[in-house]
């Protein structure tokens, strides 16, 4: 079936399974990115660094210049791993300083547009409004 015009088919297996909450759905940053607008997990880790005051020379700074330099591989991706800036930020940082930032980071603005959010809840949710637990 498909719900727009050029959109993907979705198999009636799979809407089948949906309304019985037998689905699983697995999300990216992507979600929150396009429309609401917050950072993918580099951009999170570029701006954390800058919130705490990361040296110049430090190592999660020094990471993630490395890892913006990398041409990730089409169909597997970047080839080091995000969050090791977070790992090193660790070890610069208290880690409850660097929850905070975390969270100033990923914090919306006044009047975020969720609409992707809630399509996923939506899709979520089986004929009769309610979700598995």
């Amino acid at each position: 079936m498909r719900f727009l015009a050029n959109g993907p088919s979705i198999p009636d297996d799979l809407l089948i399974a949906r309304d019985a909450g037998d689905v699983i759905f697995f999300c990216g940053a992507g979600v929150s990115r396009h429309r609401a607008g917050l950072p993918d997990f580099l951009k999170l880790g570029g701006e954390v660094i800058d919130l705490l005051g990361a040296g110049e020379k430090s190592l999660p700074r020094k990471l993630f210049r490395q890892i913006k330099d990398l041409d990730p591989i089409s169909g597997v991706g970047g080839l080091i791993a995000t969050d090791r800036i977070f790992s090193l930020l660790e070890r610069e940082f208290e880690q409850r300083d660097v929850q905070n930032a975390v969270a100033r980071a990923i914090k919306p603005s006044d009047d975020p547009d969720l609409s992707a959010h809630r399509t996923l809840i939506d899709l979520s949710r089986g004929r009769d409004g309610s979700t598995r637990p």
